[in-house]
């Protein structure tokens, strides 16, 4: 007997219900134009668990709570983004400017925010950079904090092992400082560095909802790329509010190329597209 493929897809209220949940807890938006994403990314979780169709695996997660787990599992594969080693490299070039320029020795690390690291790309750059920083710059030392809200993200960014095409972007000389190859030849995977990625400190953190003062130092610089693109307008001030209270005086806050910022109090001056320094 030939069975003919199921049309399992979404109703229009179900997807509402999945972009309502999600933006309440997490900010994000998921428009109409996002329902095959919606469909595709939950339908793997649908499977694993053996749920017989979407609308029962949503209803199961978002109506009877099925467990707290699971919900986390959900927001989970729904905010997964896109990241890699030296995106958006000219970022990178400029903070390490910025700082040979402006902070030629100082008393205390100069702290970075990874805000929305997703599987460590980001961070680890930031760790190589500034490592490489400290070798050219008496006194300088660095301290980065990487958050995200994905679970899953967190855990692979905490093992620092990454497939060989993640670091194409990544110069040949700051290969053979900061990575490590496996013993095994026929393995192609990388992995950062330890003494690279102690400098480095993983944690959870929903930027809608998140306790910011839980900081509890001031940064020199903050990191939020491609995050704020998926926030209403709203939440975009408030992150830009909330950014602004987290950076020392002259802080500086890098953003998407994709992205603009809402700064309605005038917290931030921009120095060049995309990045901004905190006003005094």
């Amino acid at each position: 007997m030939e069975w003919a493929a199921s049309d399992d897809t979404l109703s229009q209220a179900d997807r509402l219900r999945v972009a309502q949940f999600v933006d309440q807890i997490a900010g994000i938006q998921l428009p109409e134009s996002k329902k095959v994403l919606i469909e595709t990314r939950l339908r793997k979780r649908q499977k694993a668990l053996g749920y017989g169709s979407l609308k029962e695996y949503v209803d199961d997660v978002l109506t009877h709570r099925s467990s707290e787990f699971e919900l986390t599992h959900f927001l989970d594969a729904l905010t997964t983004n896109k990241t890699g080693f030296y995106r958006e490299a000219e970022h990178f070039e400029f903070l390490v400017s910025y700082i040979v320029k402006h902070r030629m020795t100082q008393a205390s690390p100069y702290r970075v925010w990874s805000a929305g690291c997703s599987s460590g790309e980001e961070p680890y750059t930031l760790a190589i950079e500034l490592s490489e920083l400290a070798g050219k710059l008496p006194h300088f030392t660095s301290e980065i904090t990487a958050t995200d809200i994905s679970v899953s993200c967190l855990a692979v960014a905490k093992k620092a092992i990454y497939s060989h095409d993640k670091i194409e972007m990544m110069p040949m000389e700051k290969r053979r400082r900061h990575l490590l190859r496996a013993k095994n030849k026929t393995d192609p995977r990388i992995m950062i560095a330890p003494e690279t990625a102690s400098h480095v400190a993983f944690s959870e953190f929903n930027l809608k909802t998140g306790d910011y003062t839980a900081f509890k130092q001031q940064f020199s610089a903050i990191f939020c790329r491609n995050v704020m693109i998926y926030f209403s307008n709203t939440d975009r001030q408030t992150l830009t509010d909330r950014f602004a209270a987290s950076l020392k005086e002259g802080g500086l806050l890098f953003i998407g190329h994709s992205e603009s910022l809402m700064d309605q109090h005038n917290r931030f001056e921009r120095l060049v597209p995309t990045i901004y320094r905190k006003r005094g």
